[in-house]
């Protein structure tokens, strides 16, 4: 697999996405799509991270939106940094805007000088609690590990949402100053501890007073 275009269902502003590594992920997420989907049968997905270096022979063109590593978390603490820094190189040969999306996102900062210009960066922030769901640093150190990273695109997923505290979790989402927020639900039936329609819909109306949502398609089953 190589460039692929997007149906919409994972973000309907990505494009196309792009995974050169191959391997299995070690956050572990309980509500993983991976599980549960085609991808995850893949032998790609299994297995030792690695570089697939013929990928980076890929044609990635021009004026498209590319998630990057949209089947593992690229910047894992057990991804090789030699195969980051090739990966963010190949891109830098296109002119497209790149997603890097990552529930390590402190290590975002060991690359900033090699990210595109215009490279959004993004984390998962499911809820402001500790659930413990997997083996990724828990909300609250991704909150601050993000805070602190100084980039001027930056966006975050709340997906699967999970209950929260209201105006603790709006309060983080304000510090960080971020382009949008996209926001969705349990859409693979996993269990998740979930907030109730007016929860939903608070955190909606009072994140919209200082950024843009984007709401995703299975977020209406919550807000029915």
């Amino acid at each position: 697999m190589s460039l692929n275009k997007t149906n919409g269902n994972m973000y309907p502003w990505v494009t196309h996405t792009w995974n050169p590594l191959a391997g299995r992920c070690q956050h572990g997420c309980r509500y993983c799509y991976m599980k549960k989907g085609f991808l995850g049968n893949l032998e790609k997905y299994k297995g030792k991270v690695e570089l697939v270096e013929e990928e980076l022979n890929t044609n990635l063109g021009s004026d498209k939106t590319i998630f990057v590593g949209s089947a593992i978390d690229l910047f894992g603490d057990w991804v090789p940094e030699s195969a980051i820094r090739k990966i963010l190189s190949s891109c830098g040969e296109f002119s497209n805007t790149y997603l890097f999306q990552s529930k390590n996102p402190a290590r975002f900062t060991n690359f900033l000088d090699l990210l595109p210009e215009s490279t959004i960066l993004g984390t998962t922030l499911e809820t402001n609690r500790e659930y413990n769901i997997s083996q990724a640093p828990e909300p609250p150190q991704r909150y601050q590990d993000f805070l602190a990273i100084d980039w001027p695109r930056k966006m975050i997923s709340i997906e699967p949402i999970m209950d929260f505290d209201l105006d603790k979790f709006v309060k983080w989402i304000k510090r960080i100053d971020l382009e949008f927020v996209s926001i969705g639900a349990d859409s693979k039936n996993n269990g998740l501890r979930e907030p109730s329609s007016d929860k939903v819909r608070n955190m909606i109306k009072k994140v919209q007073e200082f950024t843009e949502i984007r709401a995703k398609k299975n977020l209406n089953r919550l807000l029915d």
